[in-house]
This record gives structure tokens, C-alpha cells and sequence, in this order.
């Protein structure tokens, strides 16, 4: 049987924690979502209502955890732990508020909120490095998926999703402090052709 030459992948955004509402920069700081409605995971899962999904990957966190598992109640999908799925890290920027890092870093800061991508954080991951990792983990996954019909989730943090979400649309661009973005789901079709490239080292990072 020939092997599918692209899948139906929707991106999910995570619910959010308690420093995502309180504008803190989390990074690969494992905190659970946030209590009530102030997680957003409704949003979340009523986005997704009456759909089917084959799996929903999510990295190791207790965010991405819970967001998963609310999702996969919702469509059924086996849950699949993918550990390079965990979050950018933010390095000495991680706990700091938005008011903060504008007052410390004020040109590194201006630069994260325009052009992201240009941004070396101190002692934090490249996100030129963070997006190639994060496609990667998403590609060797899914070429690994055994059933990836009606469509495989794939839950993310807010600058994960971003990220991913600006290698798959480019011209967008990805955009930083995104936990007031409007979207949440989206779906898109990835070929296996630029997964495989990007797995090489091509295409990831602009």
C-alpha cells in the first residue's frame, strides 16, 4: 500500500496557565493550566466538537497533558506522547512579565515583539533551532502513525503554535506573546515531501 503523500494535521493551541494570564513568560517551566475559565480549554475543546482525530500528539508538560487528554475525549484520538513537542526555552527570560523584559531588554524586547525569529534569548533556544525541532518531532511522528485518517492533533504551547503555524503559512510570520491570538485549532495539510526536507535541515528557520 502506497504511503500517503500528505496528512490532515490540525494545529491546537494549549489551554493556558496561570503566568500565560498573568503575561509571565513561561518557556519549559512544567506548570498545570490554569483553574476554570481562565485555562481557555473550553475554547478549546468547543472548537473541536464533532470532530474525529486519529491521534493527538503532545509534548511532556502538564499543560500540553491536560489539553490533550481534553481533546482526545473529544474526538477520540489516542494520545501520543512526543517529548521534542516541549515548549521553546526561554532561558533568563523565563518568569519575567511583559513590563519586565521592556524595562531590562528594551531593544531585545522590541525586536521579539516585531521579528522574533531575530531574537537570541539569553541562555534560551533559537527559535530558528526550536522550529526545526518542533517540525522534526511532528514529522518523524507521523510517518511513524500507523492510521493517520481522519486527521492526527498535534497540542502546543502559544509560541510553539506560532511557530509551527509560521513554517506551514511563511508569510504570516510567527507572533510573539500569543495567548490573546484569536486562534486556537487549525488545520492544514502537510506534505510528507517539505516534513522530510525539513527533517534534513532544509526549510526550517527562513
Amino acid at each position: 500500500m502506497a504511503k500517503k503523500s500528505a496528512y490532515n494535521v490540525v494545529l491546537i493551541r494549549s489551554g493556558f496557565t496561570d503566568w500565560d494570564v498573568a503575561g509571565r513568560v513561561a518557556g519549559r517551566i512544567d506548570l498545570p493550566l490554569a483553574s476554570g475559565d481562565a485555562s481557555g480549554l473550553g475554547r478549546v475543546v468547543n472548537s473541536l466538537e464533532g470532530v474525529e482525530l486519529s491521534s493527538v500528539l503532545h509534548g511532556p508538560d502538564q499543560c500540553l497533558l491536560a489539553t490533550a487528554e481534553a481533546v482526545a475525549r473529544t474526538t477520540g484520538g489516542k494520545l501520543r506522547k512526543v517529548a521534542d513537542l516541549v515548549d521553546v526555552g526561554m532561558g533568563l527570560w523565563e518568569g519575567l512579565r511583559e513590563q519586565e523584559l521592556e524595562d531590562k531588554f528594551p531593544s531585545a524586547h522590541r525586536e521579539w515583539r516585531d521579528h522574533p525569529l531575530n531574537v537570541s534569548v539569553p541562555e534560551g533556544e533559537p527559535l530558528s533551532e526550536a522550529t526545526h525541532r518542533l517540525v522534526g518531532a511532528i514529522g518523524r511522528t507521523l510517518e511513524k502513525l500507523r492510521h493517520s485518517d481522519p486527521g492526527v492533533g498535534i497540542v502546543l504551547r502559544p509560541m510553539s503554535f506560532e511557530l509551527v503555524r509560521a513554517w506551514i503559512t511563511p508569510t504570516e510570520g510567527p507572533a510573539a506573546g500569543s495567548t490573546e491570538a484569536d486562534h486556537v485549532c487549525e488545520w492544514h495539510e502537510l506534505s510528507r515531501e517539505r516534513l522530510r526536507e525539513a527533517r534534513e535541515g532544509a526549510g526550517v528557520g527562513g
